[in-house]
């Protein structure tokens, strides 16, 4: 997987040395040293994923630095040797992301993996498909498609989220939507849908995101096959910048249909030994299937930092790096939900919301030139349905 290239400004040597040691699993280090006014103008040409900029009481000069690079449209991730709250108000008023200590190598790899973004892309003209896979059920899949689809809408993509779980998916009811379209309708008029059409007849949330599920049409669902779902993805990626999948369960026709016509599979997982030890069996089919670190990628929810099962201890487990960990705040997401409301409207500054956020730039850096192909899997068993691996 590539990792993106993150400058460092007013480290010295030593600093230098031990970021580069902490963070070679997550990002390349730049050292860059150059004046103020001239920052923006280095920033642009160089195009890094993100910037880590030192400051202290004693560097006053480097909020204006932050300052410059923000203006340039880049991020900042701010370190120190002390949490001094003045510092951290004037690190975040000139428009830093996040403020660490450059002693907690562990909150800054959380940083980087948020706010860094690979800068070089692909792109072929058709939108992107990003599966949310939970290792194990009740997970919070539902919660990371539902807000990672607004957040990727209100960066101005044209964004719609498809539930995949035919009868008891949760999606409509965690976006207060409803409606009678359904995906056996697309399915069936896809000849002659274009992108007004079909806008016009998905349900709409208010933050803009098109929303399909099978709705009222339970009854239905029992027609659509493995190669509908791979037709669906294909029609929507000419229409969408971003299509997310909810409701992928195990490796069944449908799941796997679905799998292989995504760019991206978020594999979602806790801090729990059933959760680490289904990611295991997960990533061991993901590899038979082909798929690598650049589709599948770990996503740790409800993340915290007391638990004995760290971020190291999952990597170690399941010999792939932790891409991102996103907040345990169950409070906001259940007064999200019962509101109906994404979290970036019910809770905006939560961490737990800005780590939803992070996740854009993970799947902004998809490649969109994966084709859907014949599942190894499926064709392993014979085409029959799989029982789900999850459980």
């Amino acid at each position: 997987m590539q990792k993106p290239n993150v400058l460092l400004l007013g480290g010295n040597e030593a600093l230098e040395a031990d970021l580069k040691m902490a963070l070679r699993d997550v990002c390349t280090i730049m050292p860059l040293n150059v004046p103020a006014e001239l920052i923006a103008d280095e920033y642009r040409r160089i195009n890094p994923g993100a910037a880590i900029v030192v400051v202290s009481a004693q560097t006053p000069q480097r909020f204006g630095v932050i300052y410059n690079i923000v203006a340039a449209g880049g991020v900042v991730i701010v370190i120190s040797p002390t949490k001094d709250p003045e510092l951290i108000l004037r690190a975040m008023r000139a428009g830093a992301r996040e403020f660490v200590l450059e002693s907690d190598h562990e909150e800054l790899k959380l940083a980087v993996r948020s706010q860094a973004q690979v800068t070089e892309q692909v792109n072929d003209g058709l939108g992107s498909v990003i599966t949310i896979f939970g290792a194990k059920g009740g997970v919070g899949c539902t919660t990371i498609a539902s807000n990672l689809a607004g957040a990727l809408q209100s960066a101005g993509g044209r964004v719609c989220i498809i539930d995949l779980d035919f009868h008891l998916g949760d999606v409509l009811s965690f976006m207060d939507v409803a409606g009678n379209y359904s995906i056996t309708d697309v399915l069936q008029n896809m000849g002659r849908l274009d992108r007004e059409l079909l806008a016009q007849s998905m349900m709409r949330h208010p933050s803009g995101v098109n929303v399909l599920a099978q709705s009222g049409k339970m009854e239905e669902a029992e027609h659509i096959k493995g190669s509908d779902i791979g037709n669906l993805l294909n029609f929507l990626r000419k229409h969408y910048h971003y299509v997310i999948l909810d409701g992928v369960k195990g490796f069944d026709e449908i799941s796997l249909a679905a799998l292989d016509g995504s760019q991206h599979v978020l594999m979602v997982l806790t801090q729990d030994v059933p959760a680490v030890r289904n990611g295991q069996r997960c990533l061991e089919l993901f590899g038979r299937l082909g798929y690598d670190q650049t589709k599948v990628k770990l996503i740790l929810n409800r993340y915290q930092k007391s638990s004995k099962i760290t971020l190291d201890v999952v990597a170690e487990t399941l010999k792939v790096p932790v891409a991102h960990a996103i907040a345990n705040d169950f409070v906001s997401v259940i007064d999200a939900i019962n509101r109906g409301l994404l979290l970036r409207d019910a809770a905006p500054r939560a961490r737990l919301t800005q780590d939803i956020q992070g996740l854009t730039a993970l799947v902004a850096s998809a490649r969109r030139d994966q084709a859907p192909r014949r599942s190894f899997l499926g064709g392993l068993f014979g085409g029959k349905k799989v029982a789900d691996g999850t459980t």
